[in-house]
């Protein structure tokens, strides 16, 4: 008698399940909502801190969520996003791809603000030279890149070889709303971006992470503390030297 094996998933066939469901999701259902994740954005505020109204750059803007909430603070927002058609807030937009020269005097920001932007990019080495330049003496940048050495990641890394929101797969490759920005291609555990930014002329003064995350489970109630092991987004506010 003939027998015709079943076969089992692959990882990619679940995995390519998984970021499609996440996809119509967050058309469906997130289509006005923030591109950043969980709360990413208050605490790239928080480490801002109390600063006076000043001139703040938030680079790869998104739909502007960022730049409404440094507006509602007094500073004077400009900012830049590669794909302007989802852009959405009151403030000044610039087209600009972040991984050439930036259309920016020297010294012309008192502070910038690179949330959930690294990841993107082709040579973030020479973002934060940029980031360096564009900022006047002691001027502050916030940054964020996935906390790819979170406990998660670490054991998905373990599993399949493979960093929590680094997976190989075109979603994740390719921004799903332009063809024109890249998606997560650059993945950079904190180690290397304390590395590159004192390269970049930066001192390291603070980190923060985003609250912790449990699949399927809302991050405001999840119970897991923020920090290191849990947080899924790592946030560094760096001071230009």
């Amino acid at each position: 008698m003939n027998t015709q094996s079943i076969a089992s998933p692959s990882f990619h066939d679940v995995t390519s399940a998984l970021e499609r469901a996440r996809a119509w999701a967050r058309t469906k259902l997130t289509k006005k909502g923030p591109r950043a994740y969980a709360d990413t954005h208050d605490v790239a505020v928080s480490l801002l801190g109390g600063a006076p109204p000043s001139k703040v750059l938030d680079l790869g803007a998104g739909r502007g969520e960022l730049s409404e909430k440094l507006l509602a603070l007094g500073h004077t927002v400009t900012a830049v996003e590669r794909y302007t058609p989802q852009f959405e807030a009151s403030v000044p937009l610039v087209d600009a791809d972040l991984n050439g020269a930036w259309p920016f005097a020297d010294g012309a920001f008192d502070a910038a603000m690179a949330v959930e932007i690294l990841e993107h990019l082709e040579n973030p080495r020479y973002f934060l030279r940029e980031l360096a330049r564009v900022l006047k003496p002691r001027g502050v940048a916030i940054v964020s890149t996935p906390n790819i050495t979170a406990l998660l990641s670490r054991a998905i890394f373990a599993a399949c070889g493979q960093w929590d929101l680094f997976f190989n797969h075109p979603w994740r490759l390719r921004d799903p709303y332009s063809a024109d920005v890249q998606g997560h291609i650059t993945p950079l555990p904190m180690w290397l971006l304390e590395h590159h930014a004192k390269d970049a002329g930066f001192v390291v003064e603070a980190s923060g992470y985003s609250r912790a995350w449990f699949p399927g489970l809302p991050w405001r109630i999840n119970p897991l503390p923020s920090g290191p092991a849990f947080g899924r987004i790592l946030i560094v506010r760096l001071r230009k030297a």
